[in-house]
């Protein structure tokens, strides 16, 4: 990390409690740090997730902080209200941007009084799942702050969980890594696998919901042995599984009944438990990102992530050669990218998908014919590459023409390729 005055954040924005982190340059410190806010009692380095307002005045607080004793609307379950554009609160409208936007202000606020002279250059904001409308509001919010795109990526629970996983020692990931989060919603493991037979090393992750074997009302039932039942449903699903490091998060083990559990769950593991998985685990994607991360020999994949490279076949610098344009591993959502091209005596592009799983490459050869004929070198087209789908990259062709001597057609071409 050589720049003293840029910070690597991550914010874990959760259903009823937000977190950040961040790397501290100035102590060089190898784990991302927790932030805390001034609470009404004490610090606090679980926030709620929940704003409150003062609407004749203008006045925003977060719900932790005092306020003035005048009327004050309370806006909570804030990701669940930001699903919609606008909603409605003590018979007051807002907008889900507007309000999100004071609430990211309250939160780097809390950044400015641990580092007031350093700027943010990258943030992560992790979420328990990326629906559409929520995810959108959120890069709304990031463009209004001068973050989004450049600056901050939103991604899953399970994104964040990897990354934090696999930046520990690496005696803790030699073999497979169980999570288990335990709310008052859900029972969930979820098991890291790595695919080490290839470089990079492929890095995916299980999921099972045992909501439906252990509950959290299971933990008020008098008649339940709730450490015995924790230990035989873990059991269930470690049994013949090599995995040697376990993680604990969420509140359902917060009560004393987990000691003993966990302690019975370290007969040959590594067994931690912690509320701050996701945020330190945004914070390691933010270095990454940053292109200061330590990784490099891993490639994160999930249902969110394509899991082939893809490349335009061009000739450059005097020889044939592969421009890459999408990298397995990127979120399929996020990836937009355009170059221009001038085809020199070519009726066809070939788009190549390289499979980093299944170890298959195609060719894909894009014809130009629907084009007006020009003179050769005469025409530029722009390709785009976007994703439908996790599957599915959608090839967009423009004729630009070429300046005075070609006038621009406005022709637009797309195919959709299945890698």
């Amino acid at each position: 990390m050589s720049d003293k005055n840029s910070l690597l954040v991550g914010i874990d924005l959760g259903d009823k409690v937000t977190q950040i982190s961040c790397f501290d340059r100035k102590t060089y410190e190898a784990m991302p740090v927790g932030l805390s806010v001034e609470g009404q009692e004490e610090r606090l380095y679980e926030i709620p997730t929940a704003i409150k307002v003062m609407p004749e005045m203008g006045i925003w607080r977060l719900l932790c902080q005092q306020g003035d004793g005048g009327r004050e609307i309370i806006i909570d379950k804030l990701l669940r209200k930001i699903e919609h554009e606008t909603f409605t609160v003590s018979g007051q409208k807002f907008s889900a941007v507007d309000v999100m936007e004071h609430y990211m202000l309250k939160l780097l606020n809390i950044l400015g009084e641990y580092f007031p002279d350093e700027k943010i250059e990258r943030l992560v904001i992790t979420v328990p799942q990326k629906l559409q409308n929520v995810t959108k509001c959120l890069q709304l919010v990031g463009k209004e702050l001068g973050l989004f795109p450049d600056r901050m990526t939103i991604q899953n629970y399970r994104l964040s969980y990897m990354y934090y996983a696999v930046s520990q020692p690496k005696e803790l990931w030699l073999n497979n890594v169980g999570l288990f989060s335990f709310d008052e919603e859900s029972l969930m493991y979820s098991q890291i696998n790595i695919d080490r037979r290839t470089l990079p090393w492929i890095v995916g992750v299980t999921e099972r919901d045992l909501t439906d074997v252990f509950d959290y009302s299971m933990l008020q039932d008098e008649n339940v042995d709730s450490s015995y039942a924790f230990i035989n449903t873990a059991g269930m699903v470690l049994h013949k599984q090599m995995v040697t490091t376990l993680y604990m998060t969420g509140k359902g083990f917060d009560g004393a009944w987990a000691n003993d559990a966990l302690q019975e769950l370290c007969n040959g593991r590594r067994v931690f438990r912690g509320q701050n998985i996701y945020t330190k685990g945004a914070c390691f994607a933010a270095r990454e990102l940053a292109g200061e991360g330590k990784l490099e020999q891993c490639m994160f994949l999930d249902e969110e992530m394509i899991s082939a490279n893809i490349s335009l076949r061009v000739y450059h610098e005097a020889k044939m050669q592969e421009l890459v344009l999408a990298k397995a591993g990127s979120l399929w959502a996020d990836v937009d990218v355009s170059v221009d091209v001038i085809p020199d005596n070519e009726n066809e592009i070939q788009i190549t998908t390289q499979d980093v799983i299944r170890h298959q490459t195609k060719a894909h050869m894009l014809s130009l014919n629907g084009f007006p004929g020009r003179e050769n070198k005469t025409t530029r087209f722009t390709v785009r590459l976007r994703f439908a789908d996790r599957e599915t990259c959608v090839i967009t062709l423009k004729d630009n023409g070429f300046g005075e001597i070609s006038p621009t057609s406005n022709r637009i071409w797309e195919r959709s390729i299945r890698i």
